[in-house]
C-alpha cells in the first residue's frame, strides 16, 4: 500500500514512474498467459516433430527388419528347392539308365517317404501316369495336355510349374518336371510335386514387427504361391499390382511397396524377385503397428507435460532405445548381439555388467553366451526361485540358480526372451542403475526379437540339409571356442566303409538313406553336450566331452557297435554298415585337432576299417572292431 506524508510533494517525474509501474503490474498476468499458450504449443509442436521421426525411424527399421526376413526366406527356398532338382536329375537317370518304370517309383516312393515337403513324384510313359502311394492312370495320352503341370517344353528341359491344386492329393503344389527322351513314340515327363504350405511351415517364423508374414508370388502372374492363409494360394495379389509385376518382369530385383489395403487395414511391404523359381518372395506388416508402437512411446512423454525437464529426459531415453533397437535389429550373429545389447543396457538405464542364456535348440540347455557354463531347462525350473516367463527382480539375498553363478553378491533383474510364448533366452542385468519397468520392457522387445531372428539364421546356416545334423562350419567354430575355454573335449572323425560300393551296388538313393540312418544312429548314441556333425559326404565327426582319452574311446566303442547292429533297408534291399572312427584331443589350433584326428582314422582304414583309433603322441591305440 502506497502512502504519502501530507507535508511532502510529490515530484512529477516520480508521479509519472508510479502510474507506468503500477500498469506494468496490472499487464503482467495477461503477458505471462499470453507466454504459456505459445510455449505449450511450442512444446507440443516439438513433441509433434519428434513423434514423426520417431514413426520414419520405426517405419526404417521395420523395412529393415522385413528385408532381412526376405533375404532368409529366400536363401531358405533357394536351397530347397536346388535338393528337389537334385532328387529329379537322380530320378531322370535311373530311368535313363534301365527304363525301368518300377525301378523309378521305387525310389520315387523312397524320396517322398523321407521328405515331408514332396506331395508326390509321378512318371508319365507308355501313355501311362503312374503316381507314389500306388496312385495310376491308364491310357492317358490324349488328355495330358489338360493336365496343370503340362507345358510345351523341349527334350532335356526341366521347369517349375505355376501354383496348382493337385488332382490326386488335393493339395496346393509347385511342381518340377523333366522332359526325357519319348519312348515308343510317347512322351516320357518325370513330375516332383511340392506342398507349398509345408515350405511356409519353415519361414513361418520370420515376423516383421508383431503380425507381419513372409509370402510369396508368381512373376508371371502375381498369383499368391505361399501364405499363411491357406485361402489365399492360388488368388491374385493385393499387394503386387500389374505396374509392379511389369517392373519386376523388366529387370527390377527388389523394392519397396510403401502403401495398400488389405482387409480394410493399410500394409506396406518389401520385395525382392527370385529367378531361379520365377517368383517374388514379399514380407511386410500393418502400418498401424508402427503406429502403435510410437503412440505408445508418446503417450508417456504426453502424460508428463507438466514436467518439461522429466519429459526432455524421457525423450533422450527414448530416443536412444530406439537406436539402440535398431541397432539390435541389424545383428547377424550372437557375438554382434552380444555387443549390440551391452551398449543398449547401458546406454538406457545403467548397469554393472550383463549376462545372456541361449536356449539351445538341440539340447534344451540354457548355454551362457559368455562363459563355458550351462543348464537344464529341468534345472531351472525345479529352482525354487524360478518363474520364467515373468520378469523378476533378484535382491542379493534371493538369488536364483544362475545369478547366484554369475553374480553372487548382486543385485540382479532376470528378463525372460521368448518367442511365441516360448522361452529362447533369460537376460541378466548385473546391479541395474535405473529400475524402471517401462524401459526394462522396451529392451525385452528388441532383444528378444534380435535374438529370435539371429537364432533362426543361424539354425539354417549351421545345418546340414539333408541329415539336419550341425555342418562342417559349425563344428570347425565349436572346436575353436573349446580349445580357447580350455574344455576336455576330443575330436572324433567318422567314415562310413566302402561306402563308394554301397552306391554302387544298391544305387546312389539308398546311399542317402545310409547316410540318413547312419547320423540318426550317431545322433542317439551321442551324449546331449555332444556335437555330432556331417563333415562332408560320408564323413561325419563328434566333438564330445570327455574324462579322458580312453573314456573317449569307449564312447566311441559303443557308437561304432551300435552303427554296425544297424540294418538298413529300402523295398528289397538290405544291408549293414561299418565305420571307421579316429580319435584325438584337440588342442592348439583347431586345423591341427582335426589333422590329428584325420590320421587317426586313417589308421583305422589302413588297420582293415570297422574300429577305433586313438591318436597319441608316439603311437596309434587301436581297438579292433567285429567284422
Amino acid at each position: 500500500m502506497w502512502q504519502q506524508n501530507p507535508s511532502q510533494k510529490i515530484d512529477l517525474g516520480d508521479k509519472n514512474k508510479l502510474q507506468r509501474l503500477l500498469k506494468y503490474m496490472k499487464v503482467q498476468p495477461r503477458l505471462l498467459i499470453s507466454f504459456i499458450f505459445p510455449l505449450l504449443m511450442l512444446v507440443l509442436s516439438l513433441l509433434v516433430y519428434v513423434g514423426f521421426n520417431e514413426y520414419k525411424d520405426n517405419q526404417n527399421a521395420a523395412i529393415n527388419q522385413a528385408t532381412s526376413n526376405v533375404r532368409i526366406a529366400r536363401e531358405y527356398l533357394d536351397h530347397h528347392f536346388l535338393a528337389a532338382q537334385s532328387h529329379l536329375y537322380l530320378l531322370e537317370q535311373l530311368w535313363e539308365e534301365k527304363n525301368s518304370i518300377s525301378g523309378v517309383m521305387e525310389a520315387a516312393q523312397t524320396i517322398v517317404s523321407a521328405k515331408s515337403r514332396y506331395l508326390e513324384v509321378g512318371l508319365l510313359a507308355y501313355g501311362n501316369y503312374y503316381g507314389t502311394d500306388g496312385f495310376y492312370k491308364e491310357g492317358i495320352a490324349s488328355l495330358i495336355a489338360e493336365r496343370p503341370w503340362y507345358t510345351q517344353a523341349a527334350i532335356g528341359e526341366s521347369y517349375l510349374t505355376p501354383v496348382y491344386l493337385s488332382g490326386s492329393t488335393g493339395k496346393w503344389t509347385v511342381a518340377f518336371v523333366a522332359v526325357l527322351e519319348p519312348v515308343a513314340q510317347q512322351e516320357v515327363r518325370i513330375v516332383l510335386e511340392i506342398d507349398v504350405n509345408r515350405l511356409y511351415e519353415n519361414v513361418s517364423l520370420l515376423r516383421t514387427l508383431e503380425n507381419g508374414y513372409v509370402y510369396a508370388i508368381e512373376s508371371a502372374t502375381g498369383k499368391i504361391v505361399i501364405h499363411p492363409d491357406d485361402s489365399r494360394v492360388g488368388t491374385p495379389s493385393v499387394s503386387v499390382t500389374s505396374d509392379i509385376l511389369a517392373r519386376i518382369q523388366a529387370g527390377e530385383q527388389e523394392g519397396i511397396i510403401p502403401s495398400y489395403e488389405y482387409k480394410n487395414r493399410e500394409k506396406f511391404s518389401v520385395y525382392e524377385a527370385n529367378p531361379l523359381l520365377g517368383w517374388v518372395v514379399l514380407s511386410g506388416a500393418e502400418k498401424s503397428e508402427i503406429i502403435m508402437h510410437t503412440l505408445s512411446i508418446s503417450a508417456v512423454t504426453l502424460s508428463l507435460l507438466v514436467l518439461i525437464l522429466i519429459i526432455g529426459l524421457l525423450f533422450y531415453i527414448v530416443y536412444h532405445v530406439h537406436n539402440y533397437g535398431r541397432q539390435l535389429s541389424e545383428v547377424e550373429s550372437i557375438a554382434e548381439l552380444k555387443i549390440a545389447l551391452q551398449q543398449m543396457v547401458e546406454g538406457v538405464i545403467g548397469c554393472q555388467s550383463i549376462h545372456l542364456y541361449m536356449r539351445n535348440v538341440y539340447s534344451g540347455d540354457f548355454e551362457s553366451a559368455q562363459c563355458k557354463h550351462h543348464i537344464s531347462e529341468k534345472g531351472l525350473r525345479d529352482d525354487p526361485a524360478e518363474k520364467l516367463g515373468r520378469l523378476a527382480r533378484l535382491p542379493e539375498d534371493q538369488p536364483d540358480i544362475l545369478s547366484a553363478f554369475i553374480a553372487p553378491g548382486q543385485t540382479c533383474i532376470r528378463v525372460p526372451l521368448t518367442k511365441k510364448k516360448q522361452l529362447i533366452g533369460l537376460l541378466y542385468i548385473i546391479s541395474p542403475r535405473l529400475d524402471l519397468t517401462l524401459f526394462i520392457n522396451m529392451l525385452r522387445t528388441y532383444a528378444q526379437s534380435a535374438l529370435g531372428q539371429v537364432m533362426l539364421a543361424q539354425r539354417i546356416q549351421q545345418t546340414d540339409a539333408m541329415t539336419g545334423l550341425m555342418n562342417k562350419n559349425f563344428l570347425q567354430a565349436e572346436i575353436e571356442k573349446q580349445i580357447k575355454a580350455n574344455g576336455k573335449y576330443y575330436l572324433a572323425m567318422i567314415d562310413v566303409d566302402d561306402f563308394k560300393g554301397i552306391n554302387d551296388t544298391y544305387g546312389h538313393l539308398f546311399g542317402d538313406k545310409v547316410i540318413i540312418s547312419v547320423a540318426n544312429c550317431l545322433r542317439q548314441e551321442s551324449d546331449r553336450h555332444a556335437i555330432v556333425a556331417r563333415y562332408g559326404g560320408e564323413e561325419f565327426a563328434i566333438l564330445l566331452p570327455a574324462k579322458g582319452l580312453m573314456a573317449a574311446k569307449k564312447i566311441l566303442e559303443a557308437i561304432r557297435v551300435s552303427v554296425s547292429s544297424t540294418v538298413i533297408t529300402s523295398g528289397t534291399k538290405s544291408c549293414r554298415v561299418h565305420v571307421s572312427i579316429g580319435v584325438a584331443a584337440i588342442s592348439g589350433n583347431m586345423e591341427k585337432s582335426i589333422a590329428r584326428a584325420d590320421q587317426a582314422l586313417y589308421q583305422a582304414k589302413a588297420n582293415g576299417k570297422n574300429q577305433v583309433v586313438i591318436y597319441c603322441l608316439n603311437s596309434m591305440l587301436q581297438t579292433i572292431g567285429a567284422e
